[in-house]
């Protein structure tokens, strides 16, 4: 009986590293939201003028990289992983916020000293009809419909 469960362990673990390399064979590339809902109302006429010429791009070593302009040109670069028996999809990236103290010395001269303060931001979404040209991530306010880019 032991070596049942032993071998059952073993092949759900193949198992998941199978799924995980579909998985990231499947999302390697560059995606474009062509639909996007916010609490079950349909907001794509929105997301695309907050955030003309989004993209986002996986690759297969584990790498995410989105891309958008709104007017400025924003880059989010960061890792990705797989949670909850690879059903849902974690972004995470880290980003600064300035803190800035201000303090008089013993002369009387004040001073501001600034220090950037590194934050982690973990995204969570569920995973749903992933294949190589479409995927829909959903998380509990919003849900994003990408597909690749058709190349002429």
């Amino acid at each position: 009986m032991k070596k049942i469960y032993a071998l059952l362990l073993i092949v759900l673990a193949v198992a998941s590293c199978n799924k995980e390399k579909v998985y990231k064979e499947n999302l390697n590339g560059v995606w474009v939201v062509y639909k996007y809902m916010f609490d079950n109302t349909d907001k794509t006429t929105t997301f695309q003028a907050q955030h003309p010429n989004y993209t986002i791009t996986f690759t297969s070593d584990g790498k995410f990289t989105e891309f958008l302009t709104n007017p400025d040109t924003t880059i989010v670069a960061g890792t990705y992983s797989f949670a909850d028996n690879d059903e849902k999809i974690v972004l995470t990236n880290t980003y600064n916020t300035i803190s800035v103290y201000t303090y008089t010395d013993t002369l009387s001269v004040v001073h501001n000293d600034t220090t950037l303060l590194p934050h982690t931001l973990n995204r969570k979404y569920t995973i749903f009809n992933l294949t190589k040209d479409h995927v829909q991530l959903r998380n509990d306010t919003s849900q994003l419909f990408m597909n690749k880019p058709q190349t002429p």
